[in-house]
């Protein structure tokens, strides 16, 4: 059973990477579980957006998933997606708080600036001394 969602998660996270290889460590950072990881590699496998290849590190051989060309284009098109999930999401949560009324708006206060403060006291103590 295909599971869109899981399969963008990693698509995205790819993207936002701009990584050429992801291993399955990475996979299962971008999926909410190990197996929700594996069964969106075996996809991204199937529709030919990653290749598996082993790799030699130390004395045991690892898989690492290269992203081909077009697993490139739809991993872009996945970022696009999420984030546009994304800001849907915070408009409806604004929505549904209602309208800010102006008493509401916190405009955080600016610090003086030392320089402009040292400025202003030496020009008081030069016109104190005439």
């Amino acid at each position: 059973m295909r599971r869109p969602v899981t399969d963008i998660a990693l698509l995205a996270y790819i993207a936002k990477k701009n990584a050429d290889v992801v291993s399955y460590t990475e996979a299962t950072r971008a999926c909410k579980s190990s197996s929700s990881a594996s069964r969106a590699l075996h996809q991204l496998i199937e529709e030919g957006l990653i290749e598996p290849k082993p790799k030699l590190l130390g004395l045991r051989y690892v898989t690492q998933y290269a992203i081909t060309p077009r697993g490139k284009q739809v991993s872009q098109l996945a970022l696009q997606i999420t984030e546009l999930r994304e800001m849907a999401s915070k408009m409806k949560k604004d929505s549904e708080q209602g309208p800010i009324s102006p008493s509401e708006i916190q405009i955080p206060a600016k610090k003086p600036n030392a320089r402009v403060k040292n400025a202003s006291s030496s020009s008081t103590k030069k016109q104190q001394r005439k």
